[in-house]
């Protein structure tokens, strides 16, 4: 199965009727059928969901499942002194790792305007590009109090691809 079928499961309309017109397709019961019968534990479902479905309800559960886990990376070397930082550091390991195409551009490579078209400069042939600048810029936070974290962040990331990649292999898309 691959992910960009999990998109089904969003209705395309409010109608439960059966049309007479039935094709051999894939439909949003197959795909949660799928997805109950994975052995999904919580954090991989709403992983899954929030990646390819954009479901803010679980993005938010995601959230609240991983940021235990991300004091505790913060705990074994030091605390930041900074209120909410940890909140930010793990908001922007999430979007990070869910949001691959440029926003700035739509994920084209290019800005047109009315008199040019020109490169896009936030990504490579749409392609977010996520550097230190970037990220402490989404953070709201010096790149110097970035810096001094980037490990945890890093370990942060490497937790959330951990995490998809486990869900995406009990789906079947390894």
């Amino acid at each position: 199965m691959k992910v960009d079928l999990l998109s089904l499961i969003l209705p395309k309309s409010s109608s439960f009727e059966l049309r007479e017109n039935h094709h051999n397709r894939t439909t949003a019961e197959d795909i949660n059928h799928i997805l109950g019968t994975s052995n999904l534990n919580r954090k991989e479902y709403n992983l899954l969901l929030m990646k390819y479905i954009d479901d803010n309800s679980s993005r938010s559960s995601l959230f609240d499942e991983l940021f235990d886990e991300t004091c505790e990376i913060f705990l074994k070397k030091e605390m930041p002194k900074e209120q909410g930082l940890i909140r930010k550091f793990l908001n922007t390991a999430i979007v990070e790792s869910v949001v691959e195409r440029c926003f700035v551009c739509n994920g084209t490579g290019v800005i047109k305007t009315t008199s040019s078209i020109e490169d896009c400069v936030h990504c490579n042939k749409g392609m977010f590009v996520y550097d230190d600048q970037v990220r402490s810029h989404m953070m709201k936070i010096s790149k110097k109090v970035f810096l001094k974290y980037k490990k945890q962040y890093n370990q942060i990331i490497e937790k959330i691809n951990q995490i998809e990649i486990s869900a995406l292999s009990k789906i079947g898309d390894t």
